[in-house]
């Protein structure tokens, strides 16, 4: 499925079309028709591989925590005077 990728994304010959004026002059214009269809092509392939083979084909994911080594994160508990807890539903 990856070399048909290739193949597809490399395969260009329908994507202009020769049109022919009132004096017949030719001249050549983008098929858009085809090019967004083998960008679907393209873009199913990578999909199903990117399912089929995550670790291969999948999207990478990282995660990293950053901060300064020299100054943690310090919780607090924090008591509060005149404070009534919310009432709870019975």
């Amino acid at each position: 499925m990856a070399d048909e990728l290739l193949e597809v994304a490399d395969d260009g010959k329908n994507d202009w079309m020769e049109r022919r004026d009132d004096e017949d002059k030719a001249s050549y214009v983008l098929n858009g028709e085809h090019v967004q269809r083998s960008r679907l092509r393209v873009d199913t392939r990578k999909w199903m591989l990117s399912k089929a083979l995550p670790k291969v084909f999948g999207d990478k994911v990282t995660q990293e925590h950053v901060g300064d080594p020299e100054k943690p994160i310090r919780f607090t508990q924090i008591e509060l005077v005149g404070v009534r807890p919310a009432a709870q539903d019975t």
